[in-house]
């Protein structure tokens, strides 16, 4: 575990890596503020708004990247300092740590890599833009209900909602394009997906604090 001169944790390389992905959302959302102020485009189809699409979609992307990406970088710490839970037991089992596989460890040099290996290789078909989905990824470390307690420290009690909310627009731009009954573009907001942008990003970072404190 980092820390840094004073002896605070650092943030875990997902975040760090998150933090560069959400970076792009907040550009994106810049951008289209920009435009709209001073360019009047000459092509009536030309809309701006497909800027705030995108950095929905990567809002949304980085989310889901940080958590199997800090879930695999917590796991090795974890097994070499806490017995293995039965519900992690049952995750390395559906990741291919099968009798042939442990017995194969033994004359490895390094053994936490490979399962590492295996862990993030599973978790690359695992979705986490949900709370559900995410509370049920930690309590395999014995983490119960981090996204709850995640809005709980941010003092948000709509938090949640509001990130679902997030999801939802993902989906129907990602599937539908965000086209609606009257075949057009469904209507969004500059400030709206600004202020989501910053609920994702505070999230993840109140989840990181949370991790950084239980899993040491």
């Amino acid at each position: 575990m980092r820390r840094d001169a004073d002896g605070s944790l650092y943030a875990s390389k997902a975040y760090e890596r998150f933090a560069t992905i959400i970076l792009r959302s907040h550009h994106l959302v810049s951008l289209h503020e920009t435009l709209e102020a001073n360019v009047n485009p000459s092509d009536p189809s030309l809309d701006f708004s497909d800027l705030l699409r995108a950095a929905i979609v990567i809002a949304v992307a980085g989310m889901d990247a940080y958590f199997t990406d800090v879930f695999a970088e917590r796991l090795v710490p974890f097994l070499k300092k806490k017995r293995a839970t039965d519900s992690l037991t049952e995750l390395l089992e559906k990741a291919g740590m099968d009798v042939a596989m442990a017995l194969e460890l033994l004359s490895m040099q390094r053994p936490f890599r490979r399962i590492r290996a295996l862990v993030e290789a599973h978790l690359q078909r695992h979705v986490t833009q949900r709370s559900k989905a995410i509370d049920e990824l930690f309590a395999v470390y014995g983490i119960l209900n981090i996204c709850k307690n995640a809005e709980k420290k941010l003092k948000r009690k709509t938090l949640l909602r509001e990130i679902e909310l997030l999801v939802q627009r993902r989906h129907a731009i990602v599937h539908d394009g965000d086209i609606n009954g009257h075949n057009t573009l469904t209507d969004l907001s500059e400030t709206w997906v600004r202020n989501r942008v910053f609920d994702v990003q505070k999230f993840v970072a109140a989840t990181d604090e949370i991790l950084r404190n239980q899993l040491l």
